[in-house]
């Protein structure tokens, strides 16, 4: 990035504005920390919760005394030694009242220094600066300028192009206690085990239940046994998704609607995480409030159409095509109890240009559960194809997502296209 460049986000973001530009990890939007405004302009163009704050980057470890931040020896080791870099730090602050709207309400938030010199030149010049992945909220995030203008066009102030962005995640470190938790594991490599991922909303009060489960699996040696009996046939549908009673009934209505689809016609596609941060929230039973809440909320949802609860009752998927708190009908919201940790998720989504549809959804056991969707055989981004509504033949095919909480993975498996009016397949549309 030249020095013009630099000098025109400079100026971007001392005007109170939002700028789009490459930071250390990914392309993103920045605006000046200290300038609620620009910070609510962004939160407002992803259409972000509001009560998770924004990753700030900083200039040296000085400006963390602007956020009432202090830092313990175990911390300052970290520091020393892998800043300027790519560790995130998530560190309890004591925010005055002017800077209170980035706590979101709470008492923690994430530090980065960047390594990058182009970025320090800006921090500066500006002082911190929040720095968030450039996409509404459940997006995929921005790697082009191009990509980027769709999704924002004018709302953005300024777009700096610096080509296509490969770099990786920074680790996430969750330095708020004198013992250090990592929260995610990225290029930065501190242990040989990934723990939970970073809600930094919820700040210190996050621990994914699934880490949990994972380290008492290790800790009492049955963890081996869990990965062998959970372990999916990357080749073909797993065994024990096509031995499954809830396969086999899907399978049987299907063919009731002269739709013959076989087990062995699927093919794995994709093979994804599940856990992310954008698209999950977790929280403590033992907050106040939150049991009343859990237990509230699955008591509404029992015997509801297009809600499945898992063997111990203790989970959920709602997966009906409509708008439902916050979700939307192309989405498939999880929702239940694992430990003393509330996880709730959007677990999965598809794209209505598509036509998708979740049809089914059943769990195998507590940990791994199946969904299947129906949708036209067009890119998941793919938003310019042609329409081809619901009444008219289009080329669909169908996916079937095996997803394992255990070791935290979505695989997709797709069956061969077809042609098929979906009002007349599926008539509840």
């Amino acid at each position: 990035m030249n020095k013009n460049l630099q000098s025109k986000i400079i100026e971007t973001l001392g005007n109170g504005q939002v700028a789009f530009f490459k930071s250390d990890t990914i392309y993103g939007l920045h605006a000046k920390a200290d300038n609620q405004k620009a910070v609510e302009k962004i939160n407002q163009l992803k259409g972000r919760d509001i009560n998770k704050p924004f990753i700030i980057l900083i200039g040296n470890i000085g400006q963390l005394e602007i956020f009432g931040v202090s830092i313990n020896k175990n911390t300052r080791k970290l520091i020393k030694k892998h800043w300027p870099g790519k560790l995130t730090l998530v560190l309890k602050a004591n925010l005055t009242e002017t800077l209170k709207y980035l706590g979101r309400g709470g008492e923690t938030l994430a530090f980065r220094m960047p390594k990058d010199k182009d970025i320090q030149n800006i921090i500066k010049s500006t002082g911190p600066i929040i720095s968030t992945s450039a996409n509404p909220s459940g997006e995929e995030p921005a790697s082009t300028v191009e990509e980027a203008k769709k999704y924002f066009g004018d709302g953005v102030d300024l777009y700096i192009d610096s080509g296509n962005v490969e770099t990786g995640p920074s680790t996430v470190i969750d330095a708020t206690g004198e013992d250090i938790r990592i929260l995610r594991e990225g290029e930065v490599k501190l242990s040989p085990m990934p723990a939970n991922s970073y809600n930094s909303a919820m700040g210190n009060k996050i621990n994914y239940a699934v880490a949990t489960l994972i380290f008492l699996a290790i800790a009492t040696g049955v963890w081996l046994n869990i990965k062998e009996q959970k372990s999916i046939d990357h080749s073909k549908l797993p065994e024990k998704v096509e031995q499954s009673n809830g396969f086999q009934r899907w399978i049987t209505n299907l063919k009731n609607k002269d739709m013959v689809i076989e087990a062995d016609e699927f093919t794995l596609k994709e093979e994804n995480e599940i856990y992310n941060t954008k698209w999950m929230k977790v929280y403590s039973i033992e907050e106040e409030g939150m049991r009343e809440k859990y237990n509230g909320t699955i008591e509404s949802l029992r015997g509801v159409k297009k809600v499945v609860f898992s063997p111990s009752e203790r989970e959920l998927i709602d997966y009906r095509p409509e708008y439902r708190d916050g979700y939307a009908p192309n989405e498939v919201h999880f929702y239940g109890l694992k430990e003393d940790k509330i996880i709730d998720a959007r677990i999965l989504d598809c794209s209505a240009h598509a036509n998708c549809y979740f049809d089914r959804a059943y769990f195998l056991d507590n940990d791994v559960f199946v969904i299947s969707e129906f949708s036209r055989t067009i890119d998941k981004k793919d938003e310019v194809s042609a329409v081809c509504s619901v009444e008219e033949t289009c080329e669909y095919s169908v996916k079937v997502h095996v997803i394992d909480l255990i070791n935290n993975k979505r695989l997709v498996y797709e069956s061969r296209p077809f042609q098929a009016v979906m009002t007349e397949l599926l008539p509840e549309l």
